[in-house]
């Protein structure tokens, strides 16, 4: 069981982590259809309602697509659309029931709605097929976080990031899962390589605040974009609570 304040930090962190989309993102392909392609940069310059227009027409014109409907309820999900991307993955998996990129979706969905173990069960059901689909592994390994089950989530991190190296979400993620784990001298190097790269996305500088903090380095946390000694607290106070 996740304890309330402890599993609210938890799902705010690792789904923030996940990157712009729900939060994996990376894996994002070019997509083929000129709808798509006019949503894509209409979300990415921060026009939402262009993007969710331009996926739901996609939608309508594809429905029978696995791949556009997948990608209109991910977007759906990334504008807090929350029951209507339920409702567009409901549909598609009636037709394409064991279709990868439907039951990821399905699973970031229960990852947002707070229910782990069901998610889990999307992302395995991909995985038993595909074993090296790398957002399925990604999915899995925040699902098991969520679970508390770090040991087992440090695997599929890892197994992730073994197909995806330079993939910015997938170390994130995992040094967030080193962080819960109390590893966080594991944690800060990983966070502190991400930073080094480059401007950094407001998900890896608060995971390298938390990291900088666990490890003792409150003055470094808090010279941080973003972060205050307030909000480290209060992460710090949640993520050391331990079922006994």
């Amino acid at each position: 069981m996740i304890r309330p304040l402890r599993g609210l930090a938890i799902l705010a962190c690792l789904l923030s982590a996940a990157c712009g989309s729900l939060p994996f993102g990376e894996e994002r392909a070019e997509p083929g259809n000129a709808r798509l392609r006019v949503a894509v940069a209409a979300e990415e310059s921060g026009q939402t309602q262009v993007a969710l227009s331009m996926y739901a027409a996609a939608a309508a014109a594809e429905p029978g697509s696995a791949a556009v409907q997948a990608r209109f309820a991910a977007a759906l999900a990334r504008s807090g659309n929350v029951a209507q991307a339920e409702q567009v993955l409901a549909r598609a998996l009636t037709r394409h029931p064991a279709h990868p990129a439907l039951l990821v979706q399905l699973g970031r969905l229960r990852l947002l709605t707070a229910e782990p173990a069901r998610a889990l069960e999307a992302f395995d059901r991909v995985l038993s097929a595909e074993p090296r689909e790398v957002a399925a592994l990604g999915g899995k390994a925040v699902a098991l976080d969520l679970l508390e089950r770090h040991t087992e989530a440090a695997l599929c991190h890892r197994a992730a990031l073994a197909l995806s190296p330079d993939s910015v979400a997938l170390k994130n993620n995992f040094a967030l899962s080193l962080l819960l784990a109390g590893r966080a001298a594991e944690a800060l190097p990983l966070l502190e390589a991400l930073a080094s790269r480059g401007p950094m996305p407001a998900r890896v500088s608060n995971n390298l605040a938390l990291a900088r903090a666990a490890s003792g380095d409150r003055a470094g946390a808090s010279a941080l974009p973003g972060s205050s000694a307030t909000a480290l607290t209060a992460h710090l106070a949640a993520l050391a609570q331990r079922d006994r």
